[in-house]
Formats: structure tokens, sequence, C-alpha cells
């Protein structure tokens, strides 16, 4: 434990505390403290010169929070019972092909780019949220700072770009959008989903969950066959 690291817990918590409270009173995109806190604090760590390892010393019990908290979407999800049991085919369709195309395409990505084995592996595991990506990297040799960074880009971009491409195919059907959020852009997308509509924030929670269950579970073998084929 060193000045530094604790310095980083002080200013991670009292960033998202003072960046929630501006985003409730003016609620632009830009200023959700999704956006606006992890910017800032790469500019602090760019301009001070602290590693990702400083930061990390003191901060990592908050990223090991999101496992826990993954378990609150189920409250919302009982609620919507029905609504995704009348709609459980199409999701499940949706789920995996999501799945299969997240991770297909960043492996096409990392070869395009001739990415190294581990950073490979890490952009593979980012198409699931957080919690469940870092255990998938594991399995599968991946590097957990990088699949972490990685699966943060990876919301961030769905939560910005998300309304503009679901405007562009011009779907109106709260399930689809909920699970294209869900799928695409995981805990982020969630949030932009829940502030969209609570219906398409169900799905999208729920496609979440369980796209990283299953990732969890079969992900593993079914990323080292593909790679063997």
């Amino acid at each position: 434990m060193n000045i530094w690291s604790i310095l980083c817990l002080i200013w991670t918590l009292a960033a998202y505390v003072v960046a929630k409270r501006i985003y409730q009173k003016n609620p632009k995109l830009w200023l959700s403290p999704a956006i606006s806190v992890p910017v800032l604090t790469i500019i602090l760590m760019t301009i001070f010169g602290i590693s990702y390892q400083t930061y990390s010393e003191d901060t990592q019990w908050i990223v090991n929070l999101l496992g826990p908290a993954t378990v609150a979407f189920a409250i919302p999800i009982y609620r919507y019972r029905e609504t995704i049991r009348k709609n459980l085919g199409v999701l499940s369709i949706a789920i995996i092909v999501g799945m299969s195309v997240g991770v297909m395409s960043a492996y096409e990505m990392a070869q395009w780019f001739h990415f190294s084995p581990e950073v490979t592996n890490s952009l593979m595991a980012r198409s699931i949220s957080t919690p469940f990506a870092m255990i998938l990297a594991e399995d599968i040799h991946g590097s957990a700072a990088l699949v972490s960074l990685f699966t943060v880009i990876t919301g961030l971009v769905g939560m910005i770009c998300g309304d503009a491409i679901l405007a562009i195919t011009k779907i109106r059907s709260n399930v689809a959008n909920g699970a294209a959020f869900g799928n695409a852009a995981h805990g982020f997308g969630t949030v932009r989903a829940q502030q969209r509509n609570s219906e398409e924030g169900v799905i999208a929670s729920l496609t979440m969950v369980i796209a990283g269950i299953l990732m969890v579970l079969i992900g593993p073998f079914a990323i080292h066959l593909w790679l063997l084929l």
C-alpha cells in the first residue's frame, strides 16, 4: 500500500459521487459517470505517471463487487418474467448469435492486426460483462487487466453509439433493442437501455447475465475447439 494507491481510491469514490450528482441534474450522455470518471481518471494517471498496478492496488475490491452486484439484476427480471417467457425463443437465438459474433469478430480483428495470443484471448473474452469476462480470461489464458480494459471500451462504445445504430435500423421492439444493448454493450448497455425504457433494461439485463454464464461454462471449450479447426 502506498500514498498514490490510497489517493486513487479516494479519487475514484469521490469522482463517482460528484459525477453522478452532476448527471442527475444535467442528464447528458457524456456527463454519465460511466464516461466522465474513466476519462478524467486516465488523464490524471497520465499526467502524474501512475501505473495501472498502482491504481488497482487499493481499488481492486471495487471491481470485485461487480460479481455480487450482478445478482441485483434478478429483481427486475422477476418482475418482467411473463414478457421474458413469451420471448424466450427469440432471446435464446439473440444471445447465441450475439456471443458468437462477438467472439469471432474479436478473433478476426486480432488476426488482422497480428496481436499476440494473450491479447487475442483477452479480446475474445471481452464479449461479455466484466465479472464474467475476467473468469473466462483466466480459463483461456488472457490478461485480466486487458480484458477489463477491452470490456469497458466495448461497453462505452455500445452505450454511446447504440441509440444511433438502433435509429438507423428503425427497430421499435423493446425486446430486440434490449437484447442488442445487453449483448453488445453489457453493463453500460444495460444502464442505457434502462434509461430508454424499463422493459428494454430488463431484457438487456437478462441477455447480459445469461450470455455471461454461458460463456463462462462453455466458452473455454468452444473457443479452444474453434481455434483447433
